[in-house]
């Protein structure tokens, strides 16, 4: 076998290659490549889910937070003064002034609770006002009471509340 014969064949050998290996790799290769491309694309199309799902949790957020600023919240409460002295505080814990504040008492409880500052004009977020309470030996330790409220649209809110001596 000469050189010559030897170049022959690396020529034809390498002509082959070139013709048939080289095309066949870049096929395997691009296979390969749009594999992980559709990979790719499925974590990125799941993170933008989840990106949309965050931005609309933190929306929702907002709109909550900002409905609660706009939102009044009457409470009430029996604290005690001194020894067998008692008042109800009534105040508002939201962050929007409530109007026309009124004590819904069931009537076996009017001559134990005197509402002498109800209808309330006005509360403010944050403000109170008490009211007097007589508690003697025959009253009852635990009771009902509801408190209403309008909101600056004029929207009527009731809270049912339990209070205890």
């Amino acid at each position: 076998m000469t050189i010559t014969d030897l170049w022959n064949q690396f020529k034809d050998v390498f002509a082959d290659l070139v013709k048939y290996g080289f095309p066949t790799v870049a096929i395997i290769v691009s296979l390969l490549s749009f594999k992980d491309s559709r990979k790719a694309n499925k974590v990125r199309d799941r993170l933008n889910e989840l990106e949309e799902k965050l931005k609309q949790f933190a929306l929702e957020e907002k709109e909550k937070a900002r409905l609660d600023e706009t939102k009044a919240s009457i409470e009430a409460r029996i604290i005690n003064i001194s020894k067998g002295k008692y008042k109800l505080k009534i105040w508002n814990s939201g962050k929007a002034t409530a109007y026309n504040v009124n004590l819904e008492i069931p009537d076996e409880f009017k001559g134990i609770i005197y509402t002498d500052k109800v209808p309330y004009e006005f509360l403010e977020a944050g403000k109170n006002f008490e009211e007097h309470i007589l508690v003697h030996s025959g009253t009852p330790r635990k009771f009902t009471i509801k408190t209403t409220w309008e909101d600056s649209k004029g929207i009527n809110h009731l809270k049912e509340l339990i209070l205890t001596i």
